[in-house]
């Protein structure tokens, strides 16, 4: 048999191609499987999708070109809402994406509304609404910020959900200036777009190119001057206020008065109106107990009660059955109510004339 090196190397070239197919395969292999370790393809994968890539990596510090996964943790957790309310599939759930953490969870029976503030009865921090035509707020002390986006879901009944609520915070490790504040604003209204689209939720959402970050802090001004959530207010000198707008929790406080709130769906619930009564725990539209005067007003979607309310200042000793608002405080109870209801689409609120 006669020797041909053409043969030989053909079969040596075949070797060859495969070998080097089978090692370019095991490359690409290897490289996908280091690619699904980057910051931004886990960030893509937790909680369903739902998270906005760029504005999450952000607040966690991260490029979204960075390729050094090592050490980036991220999970997500389900939880349950209200037993009175049938969630849809991937609702509710918690996301933790390297110390940015963020809840999706139905408006009806949630749970997180105010899980993570603390600016209830605070006199300095207030929650600042969002803008761009989003209904939502911040607040923002000297260690962080947190922020929630509402929205309202008109295919969904109470039962369903009635609408989305995105409860975001901004790492511990990062002072909440201006960039942090607007990367918190997009991610919480970016993951509300995304949990709504792959809920099915029809909803309107807000102008994501137009939202900028709210202001870190409320204002003190006097009265007359006053042009945000204490315009009008007539029963004090000074009062500290934010920007008036969409916000589903909207603070006015009256200076060496009172407290005036405004809460909305979720907030209005405040978990314990669930059991305690439809009207911020109370069984009637409006009235008087120790603490508290309140009025209401019905809403649209997810708003649902709008709840308006006057209590004394943090350290106060005041009783509002020995020391009733005055004519004026009563007044501004009622503006207060009155305006904020109208900015949200409500019905003129239920007021008690005791």
């Amino acid at each position: 048999m006669t020797w041909d090196p053409r043969t030989w190397l053909r079969r040596n070239g075949r070797r060859r191609l495969i070998n080097s197919a089978l090692t370019l395969a095991v490359l690409g292999a290897g490289y996908y499987g280091f690619q699904l370790q980057y910051p931004a393809a886990k960030t893509a994968r937790v909680c369903s999708g739902m998270l906005p890539v760029d504005p999450v990596l952000s607040l966690a510090g991260k490029s979204k070109f960075s390729l050094l996964g090592l050490g980036f943790h991220v999970s997500s957790k389900q939880f349950d809402v209200s037993s009175d309310v049938t969630e849809p599939s991937g609702l509710a759930t918690r996301c933790d994406v390297d110390g940015v953490v963020i809840s999706i969870e139905t408006a009806s029976g949630a749970h997180n509304a105010y899980g993570f503030y603390s600016f209830q009865r605070d006199q300095e921090s207030f929650p600042a609404p969002l803008d761009a035509g989003w209904q939502g707020f911040m607040v923002t002390d000297e260690d962080e910020a947190t922020a929630s986006v509402l929205l309202s879901c008109k295919n969904w009944t109470p039962e369903e959900g009635s609408g989305i609520l995105v409860v975001g915070e901004s790492p511990y490790d990062r002072e909440a200036k201006q960039a942090v504040r607007l990367d918190l604003a997009r991610a919480v209204t970016g993951a509300a777009q995304r949990a709504a689209e792959k809920t099915s939720c029809a909803m309107e959402p807000g102008d994501s190119g137009k939202l900028t970050a709210p202001a870190a802090e409320a204002m003190t001004v006097s009265a007359s001057d006053a042009t945000g959530t204490c315009k009008g207010m007539t029963s004090v000198k000074e009062v500290r206020e934010t920007a008036a707008g969409e916000s589903p929790a909207e603070e006015c406080l009256l200076v060496g008065g009172l407290q005036l709130a405004a809460a909305y769906g979720p907030f209005s619930d405040a978990s314990q109106a669930v059991v305690n009564g439809p009207y911020g725990g109370h069984d009637t539209p409006s009235g008087t107990d120790e603490y508290t005067a309140w009025a209401s007003a019905t809403c649209q979607g997810a708003l649902g009660v709008g709840y308006y309310h006057a209590s004394p200042l943090e350290g106060s000793d005041r009783r509002f059955t020995k020391d009733p608002l005055t004519k004026e405080e009563r007044a501004d109870l009622e503006h207060f109510a009155a305006l904020s209801a109208a900015r949200h689409g409500c019905s003129t609120p239920t007021v008690s004339a005791s």
